[in-house]
């Protein structure tokens, strides 16, 4: 939600006040035009405007497409179960579902059902499905389609008048038999915080401190390789990339020499990712490289990047998508190699620096600090989602994790959660004396079963391809 109620000592306050609001096309303006709520917000339930105009004239929509396969708007803006209606008990506040035709007798050839009403009898459709336009038969609902994420989770299979839920592998269903929620270990978020790295349970909120590095160091970016459990980050204060086994507590430097803002570990193909904005190239180096005063890494893409910032690798698929935030902001997606490059999307940004894959429902997030925005996208650059929210302002690294989305924000020195499907629920899961940078959900351990089947799918990963140095991955 885009609001005008920010802080009264700003001069943003000042230009909201005495200016039109402009509402993006995915969202529309509240009653008294000081916020833009989603489109999706509309008769929700929810009150997401500050003037509750979001709900109202929801009545209208009780037998509108999607609304309820037997809803009966009562006069005040409120929808009612038609078995309800006409059953000589009053039970619309203002008494409109009494009276009236009531008494008339079903005539009418319905499909499924016919019900009473004080305009007479209509017909109306079982669960699942909804009223045709002949107001006679009824058409099943796709609700995989229509409904999206707000159906199922992850996997979902529709089926005449209902539809079930499924989980990839790894995942398990909930009991209310739509939230997929992953087996084995609690996962845990990873966060940089000034010279420390951070272990946040996303279950339990149980904290630890996994590594401590000098007091006049900034871990920056950081990404972790789940196949020898240990931590890389970018330490800005010496232009490296340094690295620490969890397990042993063993610390090293893979690279020196260079400038990120982000990078990106490829744990299948054993290698790790970074960008150089300034020099606008995206390098890499193999993750079992050691620090011998000679620089050990290839650039992979270079020319016409226009300040590659945030980058996130699909190992498994062997892609790299990264955002590029200079005079023509962009997402971009190629094979590990650099090659097979073409553009995601290029409307509609403002600067995107932040990315994260979530590959259970095939999207890419990403937030925006010019637009204030979370926006998502299928992997091939479809079904754009846009939610602007007043409150996204200094992001730096965002992760995904079940149905949540994480993020560091820089100027209020935290970490939020909103819900990643409708940005609601927005929680500070941490607040610490320092900045947060890197942020990242590993995955514990060795990869299961289902993941290991798949090793052979990169060409890298069986004796690093046959290449004496580094092996770059072309599916």
């Amino acid at each position: 939600v885009c609001s005008a109620r920010v802080d009264i000592h700003s001069g943003d306050l000042y230009w909201l006040a005495f200016l039109h609001l402009s509402c993006p096309r995915t969202h529309v303006s509240c009653r008294d035009g000081t916020e833009c709520v989603a489109q999706e917000y509309l008769c929700d339930g929810e009150k997401d405007c500050a003037d509750g105009s979001d709900e109202d004239g929801c009545a209208q929509l009780c037998n509108t497409p999607g609304r309820s396969h037997s809803s009966y708007p009562c006069g005040l803006g409120t929808c009612l179960n038609a078995s309800l209606v006409c059953d000589g008990h009053q039970d619309c506040a203002d008494g409109s579902d009494e009276g009236g035709n009531c008494s008339v007798p079903c005539k009418q050839s319905c499909a499924h059902l016919c019900y009473p009403s004080p305009q007479g009898p209509r017909c109306w459709c079982s669960p699942g499905y909804r009223l045709a336009k002949d107001g006679l038969s009824c058409m099943d609902i796709d609700e995989c389609t229509e409904w999206g994420e707000g159906a199922c989770s992850q996997t979902c299979l529709n089926a005449p008048g209902s539809y079930s839920c499924g989980c990839l592998p790894g995942y398990l269903l909930e009991p209310d038999g739509h939230v997929c929620k992953l087996t084995g270990a609690e996962p845990v978020l990873l966060v940089a915080v000034q010279s420390e790295v951070l272990s946040y349970g996303l279950r339990s909120g149980r904290e630890e401190v996994l590594l401590a590095t000098d007091k006049d160091r900034v871990v920056f970016s950081l990404d972790y390789d789940l196949v020898e459990r240990k931590v890389f980050w970018m330490d800005l204060a010496t232009e490296s990339i340094r690295w620490q086994d969890l397990s042993s507590g063993k610390k090293g430097t893979l690279v020196k020499g260079v400038k990120s803002d982000c990078i990106a570990v490829d744990w299948l193909g054993r290698n790790l990712y970074w960008t150089d904005g300034a020099a606008g190239q995206v390098l890499a180096t193999r993750l079992g490289a050691a620090w011998q005063g000679i620089p050990e890494y290839t650039v992979v893409m270079d020319g016409d990047l226009d300040q590659p910032h945030s980058l996130v690798v699909q190992p498994l698929a062997g892609l790299l998508y990264w955002s590029e935030v200079g005079s023509h902001p962009r997402l971009m997606e190629s094979t590990m190699d650099g090659s097979r490059r073409h553009v995601l999307l290029a409307r509609g940004l403002g600067w995107p620096t932040a990315l994260a894959l979530d590959l259970p429902t095939q999207r890419i997030f990403w937030l925006d600090e010019k637009l204030g925005s979370v926006s998502s996208a299928r992997l091939d650059g479809t079904s754009v989602k846009v939610l602007k929210l007043g409150w996204v302002r200094s992001p730096f690294a965002a992760a995904v994790c079940e149905g949540q989305l994480y993020w560091s924000e820089r100027k209020t020195w935290s970490v939020q959660q909103v819900d990643k499907a409708s940005g609601k629920n927005r929680t500070t899961l941490l607040k610490r004396h320092g900045q947060p940078h890197g942020l990242q959900v590993p995955t514990w351990g060795a990869p299961n079963p289902a993941v290991t089947a798949l090793l052979g799918t990169n060409a890298c990963a069986k004796s690093n391809g046959g290449c004496a140095q580094l092996c770059l991955p072309n599916p």
